[in-house]
C-alpha cells in the first residue's frame, strides 16, 4: 500500500472543514427564521394585532352595568395610548338585560347594590348575569388574563362606611367564583374626583383629544349621573386648590379641575321638585295624593315614593301638566338646591344665576365664557371607558413588552401545521448536509518512546521478496 499523501489529507480535512460550515450555515438560518417569525408575531404581520380585554362593572345608584372593552395595542412604544377595537354592548348583544330605558347600549340589573346591604343574595342576583354574559363576550382562553374592575358611584358613597365595606365584601365573593382575573383593590367606591376624570378620559379619548403632539385644546366635561353631576374641565395656569389634578395619560400631562357635587345627579334633582311641588300641595290643602308636574308629559301618570318629603315613604300620584315656563324655573330651583320652603315661584328670577362658594358645599362657583360651545353626545361615552383605560394602564404597557412566547398569537404560529413543516425541512436540510465522520479515538502504545523514523517505517513495509 501507497501511503497517504499529504495532499489528500488536505481533500479530508477542506470537506470537513466545509460541512461545519454548512452546519454553522443552517442553524444561523434556523435562528434567524425564529426571530423574523416572532417579529411579525410582535408587530402584527400576520394580519392580527395584539390585544387584550377589560371588563368593567359600574355599580350606579340606578342599577348595574356592565361592559367589555377589547383593546389593541401596537408594542407600547413611546407610551402611545391603545386602540378601541370593540365595546360591549352594542346593538348586537340584547337580551333580557339590555334596558331601553338607559338608551345606549345598555346591559343592566336593578335596583342598585346599595338597596342590597347585609342583603348577599340580592348582590348576587344582580352580579352574576352581567359577569355570565361578559365570560360570554370574551374567548374562553382569555378569561384567566382578563382583569374585571368593579367600581361603585355615589350609591355606595352616600352608605355609612361599614355598610358599603359589607357591599363590597359581597360583591367579592361573588367575583371569585368567575373566570375573570381579579384583586381586592380592583373592587371599591370611587371618589366623586375620580369618577369625574374617568369621564373626562372617556371624552376626550373618544374625541381623539389625548396623546396628541400638537397640544390641541381638550374637551371640558359636564356628566350628569343618577345621584351626582361631574364637571372638569382643563386648566392653564397651576394653582393650589383641592380640586386640581394633575394627569398624565399618553404622551401628555394635563392640568385638570375636577368637580363632583353629590346633591346635583338627575334623579336627586328630579326628588326635589317633587317635594317642592308637594309642599305646595300641602299648603293649598290639595286633596288627594296627585302632584301635577309641569315637565313631565300630558299623557305621564304614575305612582311615586317621595324620601325627601315632610313625610318619609309618602307615597304619591304624579300627573303630568306640562308648562314649560313652570317647569324652567321648578328646575332652577332644583339646580340652586334651595330648601323647601325656602322656594317660591315668584322669588326665583329666570337670568342665569351665580352663587358664591361659602353658600354650601354642594355650590359651584365657576364662570363660562359666553363664546363656549355646548355639545350634546356622544351618549354613548361611558366613565367606564375612562376608568377601563387608567386601571388597565399595566396591560397595555406590559402585553407589548411581555416575552412572546406567552402570546396566544406566537402560540397560535408556532403550532401551526406550516412553520412545523418548515421546522421539519430544515432538520432535514441540516441532516442530509452535515454527514461529517468524527476521529475515532486510537489505542495508545503502553511503552514510551520516541516514534520510529520514517525511512525506517517505509522501509519495512517495502522490502522487496
Amino acid at each position: 500500500m501507497e501511503p497517504q499523501s499529504p495532499s489528500k489529507k488536505k481533500i479530508s480535512i477542506l470537506g470537513s472543514f466545509k460541512s461545519h460550515i454548512t452546519v454553522k450555515f443552517c442553524l444561523i438560518f434556523l435562528a434567524i427564521l425564529l426571530v423574523s417569525v416572532g417579529i411579525l408575531c410582535g408587530y402584527g404581520l400576520f394580519g392580527k394585532s395584539l390585544s387584550y380585554f377589560t371588563v368593567v362593572v359600574d355599580c350606579g345608584s340606578t342599577g348595574t352595568r356592565v361592559n367589555v372593552y377589547e383593546w389593541g395595542i401596537n408594542g407600547g412604544r413611546n407610551g402611545d395610548l391603545p386602540n378601541l377595537l370593540h365595546s360591549y354592548p352594542n346593538e348586537s348583544a340584547k337580551n333580557g338585560l339590555w334596558k331601553n330605558g338607559c338608551e345606549y347600549h345598555c346591559m343592566q340589573t336593578e335596583p342598585g347594590l346599595d338597596k342590597f346591604v347585609g342583603n348577599y343574595s340580592g348582590v348576587r342576583t344582580s352580579l352574576v348575569p352581567l359577569l355570565r354574559w361578559a365570560e360570554r363576550m370574551i374567548p374562553n382562553e382569555r378569561h384567566e388574563d382578563t382583569p374585571v374592575f368593579v367600581l361603585a358611584t355615589a350609591g355606595l358613597r352616600r352608605l355609612a362606611v361599614e355598610d358599603g365595606k359589607t357591599i363590597l365584601e359581597d360583591v367579592e365573593r361573588v367575583v371569585k367564583e368567575h373566570s375573570f382575573k381579579w384583586r381586592r383593590d380592583w373592587i371599591r367606591v370611587l371618589s366623586g374626583r375620580e369618577e369625574a376624570y374617568y369621564g373626562w378620559i372617556a371624552l376626550n379619548y373618544k374625541m381623539g383629544y389625548l396623546n396628541k403632539s400638537t397640544m390641541l385644546p381638550t374637551l371640558g366635561l359636564l356628566d350628569l349621573g343618577g345621584s351626582s353631576l361631574q364637571v372638569v374641565m382643563e386648566v392653564d395656569e397651576v394653582r393650589e386648590d383641592s380640586h386640581l389634578l394633575v394627569s398624565k395619560i399618553g404622551l401628555v400631562e394635563h392640568q385638570l379641575m375636577a368637580y363632583s357635587l353629590p346633591a346635583f345627579g338627575l334623579n336627586e334633582a328630579f326628588e326635589r321638585t317633587i317635594a317642592m311641588l308637594n309642599s305646595v300641595r300641602s299648603r293649598e290643602n290639595a286633596d288627594g295624593s296627585n302632584v301635577r308636574h309641569p315637565c313631565l308629559s300630558s299623557n305621564f301618570l304614575g305612582n311615586y315614593t317621595c324620601t325627601s318629603c315632610s313625610e318619609p315613604e309618602l307615597l304619591l300620584r304624579l300627573v303630568g301638566v306640562p308648562n314649560w315656563e313652570k317647569c324652567k324655573i321648578l328646575t332652577q330651583a332644583a339646580a340652586m338646591n334651595l330648601s323647601i320652603s325656602d322656594w317660591s315661584e315668584t322669588r326665583i328670577n329666570s337670568s342665569c344665576w351665580r352663587r358664591s362658594p361659602h353658600e354650601g358645599k354642594n355650590s359651584l362657583n365657576v364662570a363660562f365664557n359666553t363664546k363656549t360651545d355646548i355639545i350634546f353626545g356622544p351618549g354613548d361615552i361611558s366613565w367606564t371607558l375612562g376608568a377601563s383605560l387608567v386601571e388597565g394602564k399595566y396591560m397595555w404597557r406590559t402585553v407589548g413588552s411581555r416575552t412572546l412566547i406567552t402570546s396566544p398569537l406566537y402560540r397560535e404560529v408556532f403550532s401551526s401545521p406550516i412553520f412545523l413543516f418548515i421546522i421539519l425541512v430544515v432538520l432535514v436540510f441540516i441532516v442530509y448536509y452535515s454527514q461529517i465522520k468524527l476521529p475515532m479515538p486510537r489505542k495508545r502504545s503502553s511503552v514510551v518512546g520516541p516514534p520510529a523514523p520514517l525511512t525506517s517505517f517505509m522501509h519495512s513495509k517495502h522490502r522487496p521478496c
